[in-house]
């Protein structure tokens, strides 16, 4: 089955988040799909109430690897699982770049997030000028070394890991499906070389993803479903989104 993950971002009142779960928990095709939310904070308690007994799962956008203590404005991986979530992102890259998260950690949310039963969306990604320089292989691979480090084969199975090349992101510009294909098959050879893990590792692409370009990535090979942010936003954009993800998945 393949993945729709929303990532609603700085976005929504409460009102418009219980508004959008109710639109789309509705739909048939919800049952087709693993659907996935990712709500504020503020907004995860309404909208964990409203999917109840729903298909759709909830996650959180980010984690701290600290369970309690004076970490002041942090959320540990215990305080998201009582709230109802179920998957959590990790190293998103809007979180390296304003909060300068990096991969190692990436790495101990990653374990905090697996030790609490919660499945980590683990984000990787190269920016322009490190695909220019053909070096986005190196790139990718200082990312999941850093962040599946010392994970065995069971543990990283457990890991869902988004690919959201920097450069396509927002900019209406996406990778092509070759290429998302490509990068997918890298991090498969590495994370195995790392791990141990031979298959089973589940990949998302992200990055300017509408409708009419789904097909391509989730047809081409090696991609098991789909990041979305701002697309995600309009619940009647985000059927036509899990349309087009069910028709190709």
């Amino acid at each position: 089955m393949a993945i729709l993950a929303a990532n609603w971002k700085l976005h929504k009142t409460t009102a418009e988040a219980v508004a959008w779960a109710r639109a789309v928990k509705r739909s048939p095709l919800a049952h087709r799909a693993e659907v996935i939310v990712m709500p504020g904070f503020l907004q995860i308690p309404a909208v964990a109430a409203e999917i109840a007994q729903s298909p759709i799962s909830l996650g959180a956008q980010d984690v701290f690897w600290e369970q309690s203590g004076a970490y002041t404005g942090m959320v540990s991986a215990a305080q998201i699982t009582e709230a109802g979530c179920r998957y959590v992102l990790v190293a998103h890259s809007e979180r390296r770049r304003y909060a300068a998260e990096d991969d190692e950690g990436a790495h101990a949310r990653i374990r905090a997030a697996l030790a609490h039963g919660l499945t980590p969306v683990y984000c990787v990604g190269e920016d322009m000028d490190q695909r220019n320089a053909g070096g986005f292989r190196r790139a990718l691979k200082e990312q999941y070394d850093r962040g599946f480090g010392g994970l065995c084969a069971d543990e990283a199975r457990r890991v869902i890991v988004a690919y959201e090349p920097v450069w396509a992101i927002g900019s209406g510009q996406p990778a092509t499906p070759e290429q998302a294909s490509e990068v997918a098959a890298a991090i498969r050879e590495g994370v195995g070389a790392r791990t141990g893990l031979l298959e089973g590792l589940r990949i998302l692409y992200g990055g300017s993803v509408a409708p009419d370009n789904v097909g391509g990535y989730l047809l081409g090979g090696g991609i098991d479903g789909i990041l979305v942010g701002t697309a995600s936003l309009d619940p009647i954009g985000f059927l036509a989104l899990l349309k087009a993800v069910v028709g190709n998945g």
